[in-house]
């Protein structure tokens, strides 16, 4: 009796093969953590040589849910695979344009996006593993650019994918015919691929990365993103300035975060009214002021009566500090403009500002 059930006819197809289309579906709901998790672990094994055991909390978090919205649509696919539709629903054929096609069309678009999914999400892995290997070939920057291109890629090849397996389009012919139509647009967009260029000239040569102090031309700031045709820095006023990477690289750049020292340079002005061996001894006493900062201070300094302006004796100093911590340097500064102030009024000179002198001869 109850295989007798088994075989009764619902909606033109049997129970049997209704319970298993449930059962599949149920099981399914059930049990596709399990199996997604089953899949990162043998997926990770591909990931053995770059990564680290400790990384997989990383890869799992990362390609889970895509692993569980594959696993969902195979085992939609297995449930419904045996399941005829009923005749009298008039369903147009799968090859011609009807709800069929449209289910057929919206499974296999559904199926290239959760695999394109997981795609993005490995180079997204990839990317993490480098910024985190101590050992790493190759500097976190150029990961997230490879990162970066390898996902426009990705999805520029899931988009022929879709186009041919899903709408049947023939890729070869299309992308004949976009040849001439290409060349027009690529004339039409000179700037962007040589800002293009400009930014894999800048992961390759290494000039600074994110974080990084840089000045270009009156521009300082500090680098906050390296993208594909743009970088962005912000500069010390905390405003955001966003500047075509061919400008970059057609510019004179200065990494200041690279550098070892920062250099300190001014020009101090006294009165005329100052006598020689004064102006001598102040010279002097700024050398030792100097010096007695090392070793924040570098010994290398030049402390000279430099010229004769308008208006007063110009005195030029120049000193390095040892780091470029731009904090240390402005406090470093600091003391030695005021020791210069007790130095100047020791010996009764005065700092000069523009005048005119008027003589008048009787």
């Amino acid at each position: 009796m109850d295989l007798e059930i088994l075989k009764f006819d619902f909606l033109g197809n049997s129970v049997r093969n209704w319970a298993l289309c449930l059962s599949i579906l149920a099981g399914t709901l059930v049990l596709n953590r399990l199996l997604a998790k089953i899949l990162s672990l043998l997926s990770y094994r591909f990931f053995r040589k770059f990564a680290r055991q400790n990384f997989y909390g990383k890869f799992y978090e990362l390609l889970h849910k895509p692993f569980i919205m594959l696993v969902n649509l195979v085992a939609l696919y297995i449930a419904f695979y045996k399941l005829d539709f009923p005749a009298d629903w008039e369903f147009a054929k799968v090859g011609e344009f009807g709800i069929r096609w449209m289910i057929k069309t919206g499974f296999v678009i559904a199926v290239i996006s959760a695999i394109t999914a997981l795609f993005l999400r490995g180079a997204e892995f990839m990317e993490f593993v480098y910024q985190n290997l101590e050992d790493a070939s190759i500097s976190p920057d150029l990961a997230t650019f490879i990162r970066r291109f390898s996902q426009v890629g990705i999805y520029i090849s899931s988009f022929f994918i879709i186009l041919s397996e899903a709408f049947h389009v023939n890729i070869a012919a299309l992308i004949a015919g976009l040849g001439i139509g290409g060349l027009a647009i690529a004339l039409a967009a000179q700037d962007t691929l040589a800002n293009l260029i400009g930014s894999f000239i800048i992961y390759l040569d290494k000039p600074f990365k994110v974080g990084e102090i840089v000045e270009i031309d009156e521009i300082r700031g500090v680098v906050e993103k390296i993208g594909f045709r743009t970088t962005r820095i912000r500069t010390m006023d905390r405003s955001l300035l966003i500047i075509p990477n061919k400008k970059i690289i057609d510019s004179n750049l200065n990494n200041i975060s690279q550098s070892n020292q920062r250099r300190i340079k001014f020009n101090l002005e006294l009165t005329y009214q100052s006598k020689p061996n004064d102006v001598l001894n102040i010279i002097e006493e700024i050398k030792q002021a100097i010096q007695a900062e090392n070793p924040i201070t570098a010994p290398e300094m030049t402390v000279r009566f430099a010229d004769f302006s308008s208006s007063s004796l110009v005195l030029m100093v120049i000193y390095f500090v040892n780091s470029n911590d731009y904090e240390l340097m402005i406090e470093v500064k600091e003391k030695i403009n005021v020791k210069i102030m007790d130095i100047v009024d020791h010996y009764g000179c005065e700092f000069a500002y523009p005048t005119q002198t008027i003589f008048l001869q009787k």
